[in-house]
């Protein structure tokens, strides 16, 4: 792998992940906080990506022996990438229909989440097993391709966040569709620059049909492999626990600590710096004390950053909060680096696509649980208590506990006997279709 393709590789994903970030660190609050939505059905529109997951498992596969051009991945990404920004440009326009009409509002949002929900999962299973076709032909690069990756992403995130912020304050409607509009454009170009001659065509005919056309079949290559079962349980755990707060912490902020729209928007500043640290420094974290450890010591930190984020909510104390934010960061930052590289060693060249869309449907899936369940818990708790912070205190209490248990669940995943297994069973459906 060279240079010039993670950096193209880096600018696609930017590209797909800043359609989110007004989204979880804006609209949201906006929906929960002045709209006086639902949170459960905030958090559901929310978690549409993650739902609509399962479609990582049928596309990664049937792109691996069905080219389209000539290429497997970048025609998926082009197009994915695209409806991704188109769905979050359109997104607060659907949104502010509620207020008009609540079934108009309702259905609208829901078509134009599932642009942006089926668009984030088509790009992002594509260039996931980009990737890990270019890091099997050069696995030095492995790390580095995915810490260069993710540095740009956060990098990314941080100034959207810090220009979204701006472009808010003050804050108004008119304001609001501007800075979707900005992000719509910039997502677009990175987009477009990034998939530009990255997949060349004469590549693309090596892989023949190498996994299951029936999808069926390529299901139950994961759920007959025991490690693919254990790893897959691990990231919907680790995943649900890291993101419960996507939807309630800036709502949080809002209520608890009385905190403006510029200002809970800015979380996503703290939260990406100390993401960002951990991302630049991380790649020699895994190598001193390898990825199990790493991924172990990010849950811990990731757990006593919820346990500073409810004593914040308690003390009314909003430096404890951001305090408690960055340092949830640092633990993100450890966690990405080590359970991507992870995940990038739970593949074979064979089926990278099938089982890169496997982890992303146990990444968005843990993502749709938290989303839908902190939404659930946060109305049904304040319903019966009639108390918020009681509320927010349980949803951030069982994401700490989530985490803690993580450290138990993967002490019994290997790269090696997931390997050995896969390969046993590819070989299998091989034979089978009588190639």
């Amino acid at each position: 792998m060279n240079w010039r393709k993670v950096a193209q590789l880096a600018l696609v994903h930017v590209g797909v992940t800043i359609t989110v970030v007004p989204i979880t660190g804006t609209l949201n609050r906006i929906m929960i906080a002045d709209l006086h939505l639902s949170a459960l059905l905030v958090g559901i529109l929310v978690a549409f990506p993650y739902l609509l997951s399962p479609l990582q498992v049928i596309m990664g596969n049937w792109a691996d022996s069905n080219p389209v051009w000539g290429r497997h991945r970048s025609p998926w990404m082009v197009l994915g990438g695209l409806m991704a920004a188109f769905g979050g440009y359109l997104a607060p326009h659907a949104v502010f229909l509620f207020e008009e009409n609540f079934v108009i509002g309702l259905v609208l949002s829901m078509l134009t989440f599932t642009v942006w929900g089926v668009g984030v999962n088509m790009a992002s299973v594509s260039y996931l097993s980009l990737v890990s076709e270019l890091s099997v032909e050069d696995p030095r690069w492995r790390n580095r391709s995915i810490s260069a990756m993710w540095t740009t992403m956060i990098v990314f995130i941080i100034v959207t966040s810090i220009v979204l912020s701006r472009m808010l304050d003050p804050y108004s409607r008119e304001a609001l569709y501007t800075a979707f509009g900005a992000v719509w454009m910039v997502a677009c170009f990175l987009i477009l620059v990034g998939s530009s001659g990255i997949e060349p065509a004469s590549k693309a005919g090596r892989r023949a049909k190498h996994t299951a056309d029936n999808p069926l079949t390529a299901f139950r290559l994961l759920t007959d492999n025991p490690s693919a079962r254990r790893f897959f349980v691990y990231l919907l755990v680790v995943l649900a626990s890291f993101y419960a707060q996507d939807v309630v912490l800036e709502p949080y902020g809002a209520q608890i600590l009385g905190m403006s729209v510029a200002m809970t928007t800015r979380l996503t500043t703290v939260w990406g710096t100390g993401l960002l640290i951990t991302l630049i420094g991380g790649l020699l974290i895994v190598r001193a004390i390898g990825k199990k450890r790493s991924a172990n010591l990010s849950a811990v930190v990731a757990a006593i950053a919820f346990i500073f984020i409810i004593v914040a909510g308690i003390m009314r104390d909003e430096r404890v909060f951001i305090g408690a934010v960055l340092l949830l960061g640092l633990g993100n930052g450890l966690m990405t680096m080590s359970n991507l590289s992870f995940m990038l060693d739970m593949s074979i060249p064979q089926a990278a696509g099938l089982y890169m869309g496997a982890w992303g449907v146990a990444n968005f899936a843990g993502r749709a649980i938290a989303t839908i369940g902190s939404g659930f818990l946060r109305d049904s708790i304040h319903q019966v208590t009639g108390n918020l912070l009681a509320s927010y205190v349980t949803i951030f209490s069982l994401e700490a506990i989530g985490l803690l248990t993580t450290i138990w669940l993967f002490r019994k995943i290997s790269v090696a006997e997931f390997q050995r297994d896969a390969n046993l069973r590819i070989h299998k459906v091989l034979a089978l279709a009588g190639d």
